[in-house]
């Protein structure tokens, strides 16, 4: 059975352990889908966990709004989760249900959320007689949640298709500048700078709506001309190939 002061103490379980994981071991909570889609007219979503472990486990659910270090507590996002807190046996699942509140969020554009799993195993016999540090075995799961109000000009995958890339020199480093000019958050998995005679890899970022996201292009020092090959990751969790020119 679950430890009694497993649940009294979660805010410091969260705190210290929502991060670490053992090295020989791996999350058992798998979740549906690799990012949550939340449009403005649906009454709720509902998101599945599957324990695909041999243990039962204390599952705890919750969103942020992608800042480190702030308490739950202070995090008041207009969403309620049901339930918060679950027991999954092994082979077992567990719906979980997200409702919006209606306090107002931006209309022009989507929101970006993150939607957390949190799951502790039971506490062992052998534990018992020991420290309670044998919770550094939780692990956190952290998908992507998109609120997305209703009438948005174009889609998701126009988005992606109608980014548009410039470069710019700071320092001895050159930075490739994506421009997002649509409602959409547009999700990159990876990113290549290709001339015609060396590939440079990017440390890409997600590219917020409405804006211009600047990314280091690792091993340039100067401006080259080129094409920008980058892999985006669509509503249901596929990815798309691009390959522009740059602008």
């Amino acid at each position: 059975m679950f430890h009694p002061t497993l649940i009294k103490s979660f805010k410091a379980a969260l705190l210290a352990t929502a991060f670490l994981s053992a090295s020989n071991a791996s999350a058992d909570i798998v979740i549906s889908g690799t990012r949550i889609i939340y449009p403005q007219s649906s009454k709720d979503v509902v998101v599945n966990l599957d324990n695909h472990g041999n243990k039962p486990l204390l599952v705890q659910t919750w969103l942020d709004d992608g800042r480190d270090g702030v308490n739950l507590e202070e995090l008041k996002l207009p969403f309620i989760i049901t339930p918060p807190v679950s027991r999954i046996d092994p082979k077992k699942g567990q719906s979980v249900r997200i409702t919006y509140t209606g306090t107002p969020l931006p209309q022009d554009r989507e929101s970006l959320f993150w939607f957390n799993v949190l799951e502790i195993p039971p506490k062992s016999k052998a534990a018992d007689k020991e420290s309670l540090n044998q919770l550094q075995l939780a692990f956190r799961t952290r998908i992507k949640f998109f609120y997305r109000p209703d009438g948005l000009k174009g889609t998701p995958v126009e988005a992606t298709e109608h980014l548009t890339w410039t470069q710019k020199k700071e320092g001895n480093a050159v930075k490739l500048v994506a421009h997002n000019n649509s409602p959409y958050n547009v999700s990159v998995s990876t990113i290549t700078l290709k001339t015609s005679q060396k590939t440079y890899d990017v440390d890409h970022q997600s590219i917020p709506p409405f804006s211009d996201t600047a990314m280091l292009v690792k091993g340039l020092a100067s401006v080259v001309s080129g094409r920008v090959q980058f892999d985006t990751i669509n509503d249901y969790g596929g990815t798309d190939h691009h390959d522009v020119g740059l602008k």
